[in-house]
């Protein structure tokens, strides 16, 4: 141990746990009766080191350890004369997640997870309420338990073994990670999270773009309402199409006059909306631009708006008119609008072509000289809290579109990519864009991928709404009532709802790979003008060219394409693995290690699509060739020694939206599900040898069918009430 003349002056008086967290010193203390080293962050021991025996230790100490100021990175190392197995205790506040501290890479899976689990060699945590990442290196190590627990003060505590020696073990200290490592500089958890709550609904505009009526609406409504709204979808959103046109319609009346007036598609005005959407038990939801087309209103309002140097209202590409976003203007034109809609009744609201405010209107005032950034920044922001003022904080307030650091703090939703739509390039764009973004998902915002378009080719469906649910993004249909076959709709309804899920990395993004913007080059169409865009046919040449040359591209599983979500309800635990051929993907093997689960456990694998028993896994799992735009879904449960639970068909998770618990005891599999009464569904269980007979007895619902094949046992249930208990007994 190394001496020391004495205690640091700054630990020897405890600290207070701060609201915002300080970028300051981590603070270490020996207690050498108890061999303990102890490092303190805001008010708390983060980091307690156990150490047994006499094993001479050193450390590093105090300001000694800062290797960066801005953003602060501190380093901490402890290393050991001999060998020696230490316990070392992490201590966070009550919203603290298991996160690997770098990207996907080297056919890795993109981590996902539920309700905070602990994963096989993921060597990080996230505190977000304090906006702090703490990750570890050097040594062997490993968690002592699967989860966190929680202390008397209701912090989160996690313990794990690190084997110490003459090598350093190494803890490197980030605070206000999203906010200042990652850029995110107004990311402040401690004012203010987005909201958590899984989002799932229709969005009226690539089904009917500006033609949409209120018959469709109607329409809409009652089929949502009747075949969706049980199984999670509940908004319904009318998009562009409803309001007055030019924008502003009316050059005398002030900019709200022409959102909240209806044009005569909708004779019944916003009530007629609102009414129709909730007497089918939906939530209403309502889109909102902020273009300005109108000339004469340009020029009557010229002192509302952002001017060239020659005094006159200076006009941008796709936005017309921009707004100049000062107090006197947002009260005038913008709070009022948002207003309005929530005292319409609405309850979800798409605010549009935030980009354009953005870059074509006040960053080009930047660029001509006539604002700096910082007052541009301050200006788009002033807009966006308008806009929230108005409709206050119960309303969902979706930012669209592209990733706008400046609607952290604000917004619930933000779109992470462009408009979408049916053929290869829109899907493939979503699915791309959901793992470059990944990060940021709950922790800023929900990620938008934009609307789901189900009328593409069925295997690219399956797998749009497979990852969207699985990875929790916001949710939303947009095709003609007339696209929802019984096919589409019983795929839609096996990935309804999505998940509360958050990611299981962080990092900044990869820039490495090729934007959407390649959508321009291949079919892609957004003018409102035109009609809804239909699927294409692709060629396997043509979606290599779309996906460029990256530095994955050659890998078994090149970026986007391999993703693993952790999932944890009551007391079970599961992995679910997604591989989503963004290109073709031929035949190969994935390591369960490369999926955050622990090689030295034998798995249980079961194909979701297929409905199929993939057996038993040890280390390795078969990976079937896949066609572009196919993907292939794998719950994968570590092996018990009685019979268990495998999956059902209610839900791509295959259990964490219908699994309520999962008991053995006494020869007696006892599982609780919810379902949707009049709902069939399939559930498979497995059964070692030795377990040779069962008797089903259930409450809530009829067994419909019931075959064994091996050591699967398939039964199928008709639900006739939510809640269901199943009892399966064994001899």
């Amino acid at each position: 141990m190394k001496k020391k003349k004495k205690l640091h002056v700054n630990c020897q008086h405890p600290h207070p746990i701060l609201r915002v967290p300080p970028i300051a010193h981590i603070l270490d203390k020996w207690d050498a009766e108890r061999r303990i080293l102890t490092y303190e962050y805001n008010g708390r021991d983060l980091l307690s080191i156990q150490v047994p025996g006499t094993a001479e230790i050193g450390y590093r100490q105090t300001s000694d350890i800062c290797m960066q100021s801005t953003p602060d990175v501190q380093q901490l190392y402890v290393d050991a004369d001999a060998d020696v197995q230490s316990i070392v205790t992490l201590n966070l506040s009550e919203k603290a997640i298991n996160m690997r501290p770098e990207r996907a890479e080297g056919g890795r899976a993109i981590l996902g997870q539920l309700d905070a689990p602990l994963m096989h060699g993921v060597n990080g945590l996230y505190d977000i309420l304090q906006d702090l990442l703490v990750d570890w290196h050097g040594c062997e190590w490993k968690w002592l338990s699967d989860s966190f627990s929680q202390n008397e003060a209701g912090d989160l505590v996690v313990r794990l073994e690190v084997c110490l020696g003459k090598k350093p073990w190494f803890v490197n200290v980030r605070p206000h990670y999203y906010r200042t490592h990652l850029g995110y500089k107004y990311h402040a958890p401690w004012d203010h999270t987005p909201k958590q709550d899984p989002i799932a609904g229709f969005c009226s505009w690539e089904a009917y773009r500006r033609a949409i009526t209120q018959k469709d609406v109607e329409e809409g409504a009652a089929f949502f309402g009747k075949k969706l709204k049980p199984y999670g979808l509940e908004y319904f959103q009318v998009d562009d199409g409803y309001e007055l046109m030019p924008v502003p319609q009316n050059p005398d009346k002030d900019y709200p006059d022409t959102f909240l007036n209806t044009n005569d598609k909708f004779p019944d005005g916003h009530q007629g909306i609102v009414s129709t959407i909730e007497a089918q038990g939906m939530k209403p939801g309502i889109w909102i631009h902020s273009s300005i087309n109108n000339e004469e209103f340009a020029e009557r309002h010229a002192d509302d708006l952002l001017k060239d140097a020659n005094g006159k209202p200076m006009e941008g590409d796709w936005i017309g008119y921009t707004f100049d976003c000062t107090p006197p203007t947002l009260e005038k034109h913008i709070f009022p609008i948002y207003r309005g809609m929530r005292d319409e009744g609405y309850s979800y609201i798409k605010v549009d072509a935030l980009r354009h405010v953005l870059y074509d209107g006040l960053r080009e005032a930047v660029r001509q000289g006539l604002l700096t950034n910082e007052e541009a920044e301050e200006r788009f922001r002033a807009l966006l809290k308008s806009a929230r003022e108005g409709m206050g904080e119960d309303v969902y307030m979706l930012a669209c579109w592209g990733i706008m650091s400046e609607a952290a703090g604000l917004v619930d939703a933000c779109r992470i990519a462009m408009d979408s739509n049916p053929t290869w390039a829109g899907v493939r764009m979503q699915l791309f864009e959901t793992a470059r973004w990944f990060h940021t998902q709950r922790i800023l915002f929900l990620n938008d991928p934009d609307h789901i378009c189900a009328r593409t080719k069925p295997e690219w469906a399956q797998s749009l709404t497979s990852l969207v649910s699985l990875t929790g993004s916001l949710y939303m249909l947009s095709d003609p009532v007339s696209a929802y076959t019984d096919d589409v709709v019983d795929v839609i309804r096996k990935t309804l709802p999505p998940l509360e899920v958050k990611p299981g990395e962080v990092g900044p993004p990869d820039y490495r790979h090729p934007a959407y913007t390649w959508t321009k080059l291949h079919g892609f169409a957004v003018m409102s003008h035109e009609k809804p865009v239909d699927t294409d046919e692709i060629t396997t040449e043509d979606a290599l060219n779309m996906a460029g040359n990256s530095p994955t591209t050659e890998d078994d599983h090149p970026f986007s394409s391999l993703w693993s979500f952790h999932l944890k309800k009551a007391d079970s635990r599961w992995c679910v693995m997604g591989r989503f051929a963004t290109i073709p993907l031929h035949e190969s093997t994935v390591d369960v290690a490369d999926l955050g689960l622990d090689p030295a456990e034998r798995y249980h694998a079961f194909d979701f699509w297929k409905e199929e028993y993939m057996g038993v896994i040890e280390g390795c799992i078969p990976a079937r060739a896949l066609e572009l735009g196919a993907c292939q879904i794998v719950g994968l449960r570590k092996i018990e020694i009685h019979p268990q639970f495998l999956a059902s068909s209610r839900h791509v998770s295959m259990g964490a939206v219908d699994l309520v618990s999962e008991t053995w005891e006494s020869g007696r599999l006892q599982l609780a599900f919810e379902g949707i009464p009049t709902g069939v569904f399939t559930y498979w269980v497995h059964v070692p040898a030795g377990h040779e007979q069962v008797i089903i007895d259930v409450v809530g619902a009829r067994v419909t069918q019931e075959h064994r094949d091996g050591s699967v046992l398939r039964f199928e249930l008709e639900h006739t009430e939510v809640r269901v208990a199943c009892d399966l007994s064994f001899s």
